[in-house]
Parts: C-alpha cells; sequence; structure tokens
C-alpha cells in the first residue's frame, strides 16, 4: 500500500465514523497511523494504538518521543520537555503539571495518572534532562497543584450557565479567584 492508498484508508474510515473525528492529518497520530496503515495493509484504531504505546496510565499513554493524553484531548508533551520549570511565588515548581492542573480536563480523579505519567516519563526520557537543572520541589510542586484544582472545584459551585450553555462571568467571581489563588498555601 502506498502513502497515499494508506492516507486514502483513513479518510474513509473517518468519513464512515469508524475513526474519531478528530484523526485528520493535523492529529498528532496521524502520520504515524499512516506509516502502521502503510506496513499492515489496514488500520485497526485499538490495535494501532497498542502499537505505539510504551505503557499508560489512564488516558495517558507514553510513547516512544512523548506524553500523549487520548481520550479525545490529544494533548502532547515531547520528550525533551519534562523538565520544563516555573517560579511560583518564589519556589521552583514543575511547570506542566501547575499549567494542566488549569485545564478543565483535569480533576481530582484523573491527575493522579497525570502524576504518575509525568513522573515515568522524568525518569524515562532521563537522557533529556538538563545538567544544569536547579533544585525542582516536587513537593511545592504537587502542593499548588491540589490547592489550584481545590479552588477550580470551590469555584464551580457558584458557576453561573446561562440558556445558551455559556458561562457568566462577572467581576465578583474574577476578584473571588484571583484571591484563592493569590492565598495559596506553600509548605
Amino acid at each position: 500500500m502506498t502513502e497515499q492508498d494508506a492516507k486514502n484508508h483513513l479518510y474513509d474510515l473517518w468519513q464512515n465514523g469508524e475513526i474519531p473525528n478528530n484523526f485528520t492529518e493535523d492529529h498528532s497520530d496521524f502520520y504515524k497511523a499512516v506509516n502502521y496503515t502503510k506496513k499492515n495493509n489496514q488500520f485497526d484504531y485499538e490495535e494501532f494504538y497498542a502499537s505505539i504505546a510504551i505503557i499508560k496510565f489512564g488516558i495517558w499513554q507514553v510513547e516512544s518521543d512523548a506524553l500523549v493524553a487520548k481520550d479525545g484531548h490529544d494533548y502532547i508533551i515531547e520528550c525533551g520537555r519534562f523538565w520544563e520549570t516555573r517560579d511560583y511565588n518564589g519556589h521552583l515548581v514543575w511547570d506542566w503539571l501547575i499549567h494542566l492542573a488549569q485545564k478543565a480536563w483535569i480533576d481530582k480523579e484523573n491527575v493522579k495518572d497525570l502524576n504518575t505519567a509525568f513522573f515515568f516519563c522524568q525518569d524515562y526520557f532521563r537522557e533529556n534532562k538538563p545538567k544544569n537543572l536547579a533544585y525542582v520541589s516536587t513537593a511545592q510542586t504537587l502542593n499548588i497543584q491540589k490547592q489550584i484544582l481545590e479552588i477550580r472545584d470551590e469555584m464551580e459551585k457558584t458557576e453561573k450557565v446561562s440558556e445558551n450553555g455559556i458561562v457568566e462571568i462577572d467581576s465578583e467571581r474574577m476578584l473571588k479567584y484571583r484571591d484563592l489563588m493569590n492565598n495559596i498555601k506553600y509548605l
């Protein structure tokens, strides 16, 4: 099967609803799927993902070059980016774990899988770790992450949604959110 034949086959599966509607050329795994289809002369979505996964933690799948959130999110952290940090009020923390805690699809249940997958990747892709990386507090990172999730939960309790499904934002709620975020406690 040629590359174009593989692309056409994937397009037909997509058009018939046999693979997810976001599985287009913009999808992070599209070209891996093209190569898989060329090699196997067919495409099986479940077999394909089983073949490229090193290990899975919930929706998080470790692949040879990245950590990828599946289940409709298609969020990718490339293998060289697990050591990105940020200064959080004077504390050096793991940036990805704070950044992702602010995403609506990360919650108290699946954050555990995220954390496990993230630290697995730091070990698995350790050859990419910068030699001069300063001390980063994992304890402080997880402490801040937990509080961000609690703040989100607190804010969702008072969330107002219009008849059209639009979240209504008012200045009082924005000020409350700011105050809660500014009052995060550190270890």
